[in-house]
């Protein structure tokens, strides 16, 4: 009885675990851009407030054998590439999609955002077999353990569809101004990782805004292709400030269908809160 009282205990936050979780985060990133040290000479590392988007970009595709490209070598950082998932893939993640139920998205009224969609945020879903073998594919590939992933959003555009000018993450700095261990440990949306799962009759790019923020200047738009990935900078050099020319839009979709994924990566450990809190607090991660 006491046992099952324990794991009945509602979460609790004070500054202490908050500080203590943000330093097992920081500690256990992959990618440190929370580094001190300012002797590095070669531009490559990252300094406490810094990280050098174009190094990293080219050191990441580099490593691909020429399978992952740079699209844009100016802001925002974007890279393709264009086989990253198989047929077979595809389709399994179609069928995780399906199975997690898509509903139509109510954040915002149609005119701006106009789409169906569904998180992998139940324990079926993240328990997935290959939900987990991608993420670990991508944490290799860029170097930012898992627990900096969120949930993978699954999206729907039929025709007509489509979502306006945003972008995926704002400034942000530590300490916020509402105490919130969420937005302590994980930081900003440093990258987004985005999959499309179909080919698209006509419309449905991806479209970066360059450098006014406004898509008048449309400086590059991505032509959805089954079985391709994009991956951006969402923040500047400094990474805990946006980066304008990272805003992007949905063209709607004129003929076809398109579907998508997307996976939003964090500076550190968006997760840590569920490993720490126990299982009183409904851990969703392993």
């Amino acid at each position: 009885q006491q046992q099952q009282q324990q794991q009945q205990q509602p979460c609790t936050w004070d500054d202490g675990a908050i500080l203590r979780c943000f330093t097992l985060a920081v500690e256990s990133h992959d990618v440190d851009l929370n580094d001190d040290d300012d002797d590095d000479d070669d531009g490559g590392g990252a300094g406490e407030d810094h990280v050098n988007w174009a190094e990293w970009f080219t050191a990441i595709t580099s490593a691909s054998n020429g399978r992952f490209r740079i699209l844009n070598r100016e802001t925002p950082w974007v890279a393709e590439y264009p086989n990253f998932l198989n047929d077979a893939e595809v389709d399994e993640l179609i069928r995780i999609s399906v199975q997690e139920v898509y509903r139509d998205e109510d954040e915002y009224p149609n005119h701006i955002r106009d789409v169906s969609v569904t998180n992998c945020d139940s324990i079926r879903c993240m328990t997935e077999p290959f939900i987990n073998e991608l993420y670990g594919r991508v944490s290799d590939m860029v170097g930012f353990a898992p627990n900096s992933f969120e949930s993978m959003e699954f999206i729907h555009y039929g025709p007509g569809q489509h979502y306006r000018w945003h972008a995926d993450e704002y400034s942000w700095k530590y300490p916020p101004k509402k105490v919130d261990p969420v937005t302590v440990l994980s930081g900003p949306r440093v990258l987004t990782m985005f999959f499309y799962l179909s080919d698209v009759t006509e419309g449905g790019e991806t479209a970066f805004a360059g450098p006014d923020a406004t898509g008048m200047t449309r400086r590059l738009a991505v032509t959805p292709r089954k079985g391709k990935m994009i991956l951006w900078a969402n923040m500047k050099d400094d990474w805990r400030v946006s980066e304008p020319a990272a805003v992007h839009s949905a063209i709607p979709v004129r003929k076809g269908q398109k579907i998508a994924a997307t996976l939003w990566i964090h500076s550190s450990g968006f997760r840590i809160p569920e490993l720490y809190a126990g299982r009183q607090c409904h851990a969703r991660y392993n």
